[in-house]
């Protein structure tokens, strides 16, 4: 049921450091009008990021676009990243405005938006509502679902999300373009994620509809959490079409967050379809780890990560 009259919304106070957060980000733009944008942007992520701690729903707000001037300067972005679910966009609203305007930037890849609305003070926000899909350039307030259904609906895309968690990656649609719910290309997930690009300074990254007759990489990738360590990695995975019917495959993993250097003692495992390792490698303030390996179509693997107490398993049919 939609929200037609907007008469139940959540009104959460704003934090003095919300404010400082906000302020240092908005002064590292040289255009009035983007900085006072940025200020906006990262007062409405931070308020969505509180209002989640206290449901407690996992949120990563480190990986939001708001904390990247280069991002900001060229894009009006509010992103929250939900941890296993998506990015969901947070869009600021001016007090008596009858739309949410949204960006074209960001009117796909999020698995919804937040319309909140920042007080004349500054020392509140009121979380008005939410859709699902925000695919036009003004979303009419009256449009909105109510607040309230804003978790249930993220419980179900949590659930759908360890449905298809479950299902092995069919690598052999990555050759025309099709990735697995869950995956990106690298290009993509560079637009996202901009602090990963240094890993990848030697890396040629294609992306092609139509890969016929051409033996041109294709690399999709996501990022995997390795929770009980407080720990993220890059994991990608790059095929090469060769004589038929062989595949060459390369499995890399690159720190994220930032980071120069993989976590002590990750562990990179291969597995065939019995459980057997195939290979494994550890590493040791490295940059990242790489297996090789040359694979049919039909056939399955599993890759496996391990840190400590912690680990993340991806299944792959090729």
């Amino acid at each position: 049921m939609n929200n037609t009259e907007v008469d139940f919304v959540l009104t959460i106070p704003i934090a003095p450091a919300v404010h400082l957060n906000a302020q240092t980000l908005s002064q590292q733009q040289t255009d009035p009008k983007t900085a006072k944008q940025v200020y906006l942007n990262a007062v409405v992520v931070q308020a969505v990021n509180f209002y989640f701690q206290c449901m407690e729903i996992e949120t990563d707000l480190a990986a939001s676009s708001i904390w990247h001037p280069v991002v900001q300067k060229f894009m009006d972005v509010a992103d929250l990243d939900v941890k296993d679910i998506g990015k969901l966009e947070c869009r600021p609203v001016s007090p008596g405005e009858d739309f949410v305007a949204i960006p074209a930037e960001v009117r796909s890849d999020r698995i919804g938006c937040v319309a909140v609305e920042i007080a004349p003070s500054q020392q509140e926000v009121k979380l008005l509502g939410f859709v699902k899909k925000a695919d036009r350039a003004k979303l009419p307030i009256k449009e909105l679902e109510p607040i309230e259904n804003l978790l249930e609906y993220l419980h179900e895309l949590k659930a759908e999300y360890l449905d298809e968690e479950l299902k092995p990656v069919h690598l052999s649609q990555w050759l025309h373009n099709v990735f697995d719910i869950g995956w990106q290309t690298a290009e993509k997930l560079f637009e996202s994620k901009p602090e990963l690009q240094f890993a990848f300074r030697s890396s040629q990254v294609a992306e092609i509809s139509d890969r016929s007759n051409v033996r041109l990489p294709v690399k999709g990738g996501k990022i995997v959490n390795l929770e009980s360590e407080k720990e993220q990695v890059a994991l990608f995975v790059e095929l090469m079409t060769t004589e038929e019917p062989d595949i060459d495959i390369s499995v890399v993993v690159y720190p994220a967050k930032g980071q120069t250097h993989l976590p002590n003692n990750l562990q990179l495992i291969l597995l065939d379809d019995g459980g057997e390792t195939l290979m494994q490698a550890r590493a040791n303030s490295s940059e990242n780890l790489l297996f090789e390996f040359s694979g049919e179509p039909g056939e399955f693997f599993t890759v496996k990560l391990v840190l400590g107490e912690s680990s993340a398993t991806e299944n792959f049919w090729i």
